[in-house]
């Protein structure tokens, strides 16, 4: 009896497992959400059908290229890769954003963007991680975007580049608004011997409050208060001619020693008519030093104007306060664009004792845009340079040019 209770229970059991891999299969399949692929702009997404989902890559690849004209200082011609990016952006459960992003360029794995963020909020959103610290629209924008091989001078020499912070963004049809409390970089060496003090705060304002088929205004003004990154009390800054070719820094204030902290000011400006677009910043930076020891000032800025010859233009993106892509309404034939730009940077400041030096650059520019994946870049640039412009054993007092290409594909 005992035996015949036992074989039924074991052939129910057996019996019932299939209903209970089924129900299983069925559970699991609740947890699985229907999605689809596309492409959009060149760019490739996988979305989930209710939204709540998605995500892409980020892959870029610039390789950059000079030829200088100069008999006063020696300048080093050559390519080399500019970028070599990958990322991974992804949304999770509706209200979370995530990045993943690394840079591989001249064999120096750097991290880049590593944030998670919440937008739960109606046009608002707080994210902690790795970003860019919120100051100036040409520092902001991404090297996708920039009309020019290399960021202007103000963007070389007083950038914060990405830090540790929190961030809390909020932004309407007309404008946007970002304020950010940070602390250090992810340096890809541990500074083990010193307290990293270093760490601020910064808030940028842009608006657009003009924006019809044919005419975009904007205006912008940023505000930095920045501590030195350990006790040393050190800051410098320097920056090359606009061009990473010979990585040679032309201005250089080298250790300005004894700061209390530093503060940076940025104002911006564009407008945008039909096909042309105009667009300037400057921006002043101010060295607090302890008692003592005179304080510094520092200055930079720039204006563009571009004209795309086959109609198209640039549209401003509310959530980030910056401008969009330009993308080709043929991507066939492509897009064409013809850049002028003048740039100023002062490192010297003489009451202060300190003398960077002070260069003007004027560059034109022709880009082709093939489709919203490539872009293609070609640079004239004429250089002028102070007595003082002396960084890296360079010679100052000096008129030099060169010619530059970039080339970028990504996806």
């Amino acid at each position: 009896m005992k035996r015949i209770f036992f074989l039924t229970l074991i052939l129910t059991i057996l019996m019932a497992l299939p209903e209970f891999s089924a129900a299983q299969r069925m559970q699991k399949d609740k947890d699985v959400v229907p999605g689809y692929s596309e492409w959009n702009h060149g760019i490739y997404f996988w979305k989930s059908k209710d939204g709540a989902f998605w995500g892409r890559f980020d892959t870029r690849v610039f390789i950059n290229g000079a030829y200088f004209f100069e008999n006063k200082n020696k300048m080093s011609n050559g390519t080399h890769l500019r970028k070599g990016r990958l990322a991974l952006k992804v949304n999770l459960w509706t209200d979370w954003y995530t990045e993943w992003d690394i840079d591989m360029a001249e064999g120096v794995v750097e991290a880049k963007d590593m944030f998670l963020e919440y937008h739960g909020f109606e046009n608002a959103y707080i994210k902690f991680g790795h970003f860019k610290v919120p100051f100036g629209l040409n520092i902001l924008t991404s090297s996708r975007y920039i009309p020019f091989p290399e960021r202007a001078y103000n963007a070389l020499a007083f950038k914060l580049g990405r830090r540790l912070g929190i961030e809390y963004g909020r932004w309407g049809d007309t404008w946007n608004l970002r304020t950010d409390v940070y602390g250090q970089t992810f340096d890809t060496k541990k500074n083990k011997r010193k307290d990293e003090t270093g760490g601020g705060f910064a808030a940028r304002f842009a608006t657009a409050p003009v924006q019809t088929k044919t005419t975009i205004l904007h205006a912008g003004i940023s505000g930095v208060w920045t501590k030195p990154d350990d006790q040393t009390n050190v800051v410098s800054f320097d920056s090359e001619p606009e061009t990473k070719i010979g990585d040679t820094e032309i201005l250089d204030t080298d250790y300005i020693r004894n700061v209390k902290y530093t503060t940076r000011l940025g104002l911006e400006g564009a407008a945008v008519y039909r096909n042309f677009h105009l667009q300037g910043e400057f921006n002043l930076v101010n060295v607090k030093r302890m008692t003592g020891f005179k304080d510094a000032t520092f200055s930079a800025g720039y204006v563009y104007l571009l004209w795309d010859i086959t109609g198209e233009r640039r549209t401003w993106d509310k959530k980030q306060g910056e401008f969009h892509q330009l993308l080709p309404k043929d991507n066939k034939k492509g897009a064409w664009e013809l850049g002028l730009r003048f740039s100023n940077l002062n490192l010297s400041d003489t009451k202060a004792g300190i003398l960077g030096g002070r260069a003007n650059n004027y560059t034109l520019g022709v880009n082709w845009y093939p489709n919203p994946n490539m872009v293609f870049q070609v640079n004239y640039t004429y250089v002028m340079t102070s007595p003082n412009a002396t960084g890296n054993g360079f010679v100052g007092n000096d008129r030099f040019s060169y010619l530059q290409f970039l080339t970028k594909f990504f996806f």
